[in-house]
């Protein structure tokens, strides 16, 4: 859904007069960041240049922006110098329209002169000489920006009024393609944009394209499972795009998380002659997104990567945040890199060749992320808690219905990552149930689901916790109904020892002692490495079987849903 529509160009584009005609037609707000600006300043825009500098108001202009989209149902018109900044473009990206309104600069400058006599204004600080030849300066220095635009509107001898009726309808078009990001996260590999909506695949050529525009070759990583299924409409997506496209295929299953099998990647990429204008498109569940991540991050120094989750797991979780890497026969995911993906295409219409079990494993990092919200979010409302709470599990997989969850966990996997990206503080919290979880999924060979191997380290933090007197035995309670529904393990039949000595070789592990994510009420959680570990011993035994009696399969419960 689109909340809000900004219009970028040069002077002389329009952005002032538009605004108040498009927000007219739609019932909204309009805004003017250079009337921010001078409204903060008392000061005409020129006059703010000579006596505070460039840089002063640059800085006064992006605040002027963030205070603007703060507003839901607003339109932009922004400053001619928002566009320079990449962190406004990370802003801009969230559920915002990016709408360019282009014109031929003696169309441009035209427009200012008759300005400039009409309100006797002395002229705009970076226009000052030759109007014509710093137009044209203007436009080569920023034409690269203003192609990121989500639409471009010609106002050549055009009317205001059928312009703002063109830039209503086409706005309304793309988001009912699902073609707006409704978010973005800044990073040290680059800004990554994020899509998610049922239906949304077939346009991946068109969204890799906007992003890539002299790309030539898209290399597809995806494994032998969804190949069957999506791997056509993906290649056809792209060739539609004029994509030549090379499909590299690995064996499904954790086992293909290795350094052999990125090395053959990496073969295979550069015996065809990868450059580093080409795109590497991960297509797949968590384990693909790690090996086509990994391998995007590492050759030629770093390629455009896209990420195509075709898993629950891979869409609320795994395809977000950049982190990459293949396991160790010490511990999971142990070699790795930091690399975030440039885009991020979620279609929750794939999940439906999903098996079962594969959508109940991924429910474990919806919990997760519902029991860690507020302390992710900064607040005290624990949304995504309360939206499992109010429906059966088997409800949030009807058309719509998981695009809205899926956005939700994202948002709250984003916040924490724009915070901190490389996980050197913040960012642990996201490790929530998954210190001991890994141990299990390495100690099981690899036998457990991963968000079954998760489930059972959330329920043994939650009983950590409890016992340490940081939360309720209601909260314990809580969550277990939660992994319940899905039919998500009570217990697993495994050596307690085993699962412990993984767990030294946690890779956020200091001197030996794991750092653990407890919770404490709903939606916060708080870390520690103070655990007895003794207390951690007793409740691992609890749940691997030596005390809970189960057999040799893993006990799940059925759950409401059956």
């Amino acid at each position: 859904m689109v909340e809000r529509i900004a219009l970028i160009g040069l002077s002389g584009s329009g952005k002032s007069s538009l605004a108040p005609l498009i927000a007219r037609r739609l019932g909204w707000t309009a805004l003017d960041t250079d009337a921010m600006v001078v409204e903060r300043f008392g000061l005409p825009i020129p006059e703010i240049f000579s006596r505070y500098g460039e840089a002063v108001f640059r800085a006064a202009e992006r605040e002027a922006l963030l205070a603007a989209l703060r507003n839901p149902r607003v339109v932009i018109a922004t400053g001619g110098g928002i566009v320079l900044d990449e962190r406004n473009w990370v802003d801009l990206r969230r559920d915002t329209a990016v709408v360019h309104l282009a014109a031929r600069l003696e169309t441009l400058a035209a427009r200012l002169r008759a300005q400039q006599a009409s309100d006797g204004t002395t002229g705009r600080p970076l226009l000052a000489g030759s109007l014509e030849e710093r137009l044209r300066l203007l436009w080569e220095r920023r034409q690269h920006l203003y192609r990121r635009a989500d639409i471009v509107v010609e106002t050549d001898d055009r009317a205001p009024e059928e312009l703002a009726e063109e830039i209503v309808r086409r706005v309304a078009e793309r988001a009912e393609q699902g073609a707006i990001p409704f978010l973005a996260i800044g990073g040290s590999s680059g800004r990554s944009d994020l899509f998610v909506r049922t239906g949304l695949l077939p346009l991946l050529g068109e969204l890799v394209r906007h992003r890539w525009r002299s790309a030539r070759r898209a290399f597809v990583v995806t494994d032998e499972q969804v190949e069957r299924y999506w791997a056509e409409p993906v290649r056809r997506s792209l060739e539609a795009s004029e994509f030549a496209v090379t499909m590299l295929t690995v064996p499904a299953g954790e086992r293909s998380k290795n350094l052999g099998v990125v090395e053959s990647l990496l073969d295979r990429m550069l015996e065809c002659g990868i450059e580093r204008s080409d795109v590497v498109v991960a297509l797949g569940g968590g384990v693909v997104g790690d090996l086509a991540g990994f391998a995007a991050s590492i050759v030629l120094r770093g390629v455009g990567l896209v990420q195509v989750p075709t898993t629950l797991l891979a869409m609320v979780d795994a395809s977000v945040g950049g982190k990459t890497g293949v396991d160790h026969r010490f511990g999971k995911n142990l070699i790795g890199t930091f690399y975030q993906p440039h885009l991020v295409v979620a279609d929750p219409a794939v999940l439906t060749s999903l098996p079962e079990e594969e959508r109940r494993s991924g429910w474990a990092e919806v919990v997760k992320h519902a029991m860690i919200e507020c302390t992710a979010l900064g607040n005290d409302e624990p949304l995504l808690l309360s939206l499992l709470t109010s429906r059966p599990f088997a409800a949030w997989w009807e058309p719509g219905e998981l695009d809205r969850v899926i956005r939700r966990n994202i948002e709250i996997k984003a916040s924490v990552v724009a915070a901190d990206e490389r996980k050197s503080g913040l960012r642990r919290i996201l490790n929530y149930g998954h210190t001991l979880g890994h141990a299990v999924e390495a100690a099981s060979d690899y036998r457990l689901r991963h968000g079954e191997a998760v489930a059972i380290g959330m329920r043994a933090v939650a009983r950590l916790a409890e016992r340490l007197g940081l939360c309720t035995a209601e909260l314990v309670v809580q969550q277990d109904e939660l992994l319940d529904a899905a039919g998500l393990p009570r217990s697993v039949e495994l050596s307690p020892e085993r699962v412990l000595e993984r767990v030294r070789y946690d890779k956020k592990s200091e001197g030996g002692i794991p750092t653990w994510i407890l919770p404490t009420r709903p939606g916060h959680v708080v870390q520690r490495r103070e655990v007895p570990p003794e207390l951690v011993r007793a409740v691992t035994e609890e749940l691997l079987g030596e005390r809970s009696g189960v057999g040799q399969r893993v006990r799940r419960c059925e759950g409401v849903d059956g």
